[in-house]
């Protein structure tokens, strides 16, 4: 991933007003990994399903600020950590919550963060996804669902062996829904500004 053109595409001001949004959610990269979490199945919401750490907002917060706390609290590991690239555009959940991807660099190596990273239990494993699989198209697959509106939902399959977790539960994983979508939107700004 070019990390220039990155920073280009994303928005680095929060315009959003309070109730345009929930909650934030850490798009954490570096140059050859997207790390997404397990979710544990004893979450009320989403249980099982993999996500970016992420959570809602407390009064006075922005997307910036959830994503730094809600990193801190479910990694154990410090702010210090995130490079902030920029703000996507917000996705909406199968709950209809508007969540806020905040694109972040992984400062640190990805065998340090893998090493070091703990659960606060809303998560049980970590795995570290490569570009390459994300940016292959044939690997994405989608169908209709149909509820408050007709739209399209999005499937990853992250297949066993294509990616390096944390508890080495080498299984294979589905990537669906809004972290997905939020993945898939970035590709389409991200490829779309290359082509222009």
């Amino acid at each position: 991933m070019d990390f220039h053109r990155i920073k280009q595409i994303v928005q680095t001001e929060h315009t959003l007003q309070d109730n345009e949004w929930k909650g934030a959610v850490v798009f954490l990269c570096n140059e050859e990994f997207v790390f997404f979490i397990k979710r544990s199945d004893k979450m009320p919401t989403h249980g099982g399903q993999m996500a970016f750490v992420g959570g809602h907002k407390k009064d006075g917060e922005n997307p910036w600020e959830v994503a730094q706390r809600e990193f801190e609290e479910e990694t154990s590991l410090s702010r210090e950590s995130l490079d902030f690239m920029g703000f996507l555009p917000i996705v909406m959940t199968a709950r209809m919550q508007p969540i806020v991807p905040v694109m972040c660099f992984l400062k640190m190596s990805t065998q340090d963060f893998l090493r070091d990273v703990k659960s606060n239990g809303e998560w049980v494993d970590i795995v570290a996804y490569p570009w390459k699989e994300l940016i292959q198209e044939d690997n994405w697959q989608f169908a209709w669902r149909n509820g408050y509106a007709k739209f399209p939902v999005l499937f990853h399959p992250m297949r066993r062996g294509s990616f390096i977790p944390y508890s080495q539960d080498y299984h294979t994983h589905l990537l669906w829904g809004a972290t997905a979508a939020m993945v898939w939107d970035f590709l389409r700004l991200y490829y779309k500004s290359s082509d222009g």
